[in-house]
């Protein structure tokens, strides 16, 4: 076998590689403690917002953490924040999504701001208006609320779609920043997607497990 055709073979492959690869969005401008701590101001604000007493327990100060961590690492492209209802998932991704805003200066379509859209509009939006569909689809930064509570397949001319799996596919191969929050287990994800979305998630995501119990009265 030629080594030298080789060598040049390889150039060429990490040239393309390199040339393709997409660096997934993440926080540089401040170190992981000062990103934890502007988060977890984001989310006593968003709780007191409700006129509610922000109380910063164990489970909260893991899961502001952990999604710190995160948002300052090279790490997957995507986060799902899972477990019961009402135990702050939506809340500390609404607060991430405050965070980048603030720390960016932009609103979610006029440069580096999160989209946000719950996984039943999804799907609504696929029937409506797919030309908005395909726009979020690929926007930059995706905030998906409440997955696997949309319809599991939609009718869109005539044709089964599934919305919330093609978004998946699509973010997965284009390596897009996708934050997501489920009441869905890895086993209830997986009877619920089918065995190859499920797959992908496990690639895409970093995954926050919420235990605890739920904060609303």
């Amino acid at each position: 076998m030629d080594n030298e055709l080789l060598e040049k073979f390889q150039a060429v492959l990490n040239k393309r590689t390199n040339s393709n690869a997409i660096e997934r969005f993440r926080i540089t401008q401040f170190d992981e403690p000062t990103i934890c701590n502007m988060l977890m101001r984001c989310y006593q604000a968003k709780v007191e917002m409700r006129r509610i007493h922000f109380v910063a327990d164990d489970n909260t100060k893991q899961n502001v953490s952990k999604a710190a961590k995160w948002l300052t690492g090279n790490y997957k492209v995507g986060l799902i924040l899972y477990g019961g209802v009402g135990n702050g998932k939506t809340t500390l991704a609404r607060s991430i999504c405050e965070l980048i805003s603030i720390l960016f200066k932009k609103d979610e379509w006029t440069g580096k701001g999160v989209v946000k859209i719950t996984a039943l509009e999804l799907s609504k939006m696929m029937l409506d208006s797919p030309d908005r569909y395909n726009k979020i689809k690929d926007c930059e930064l995706l905030f998906i609320d409440d997955i696997g509570i949309e319809p599991a397949s939609v009718k869109s001319w005539g044709n089964e779609c599934s919305p919330v799996t093609e978004l998946i596919y699509s973010r997965y191969d284009k390596q897009l920043f996708t934050l997501a929050t489920s009441n869905l287990n890895d086993a209830e994800l997986k009877d619920r997607y089918g065995i190859r979305i499920s797959d992908r998630f496990n690639e895409m995501f970093e995954k926050v497990y919420f235990p605890g119990k739920s904060y609303r009265k």
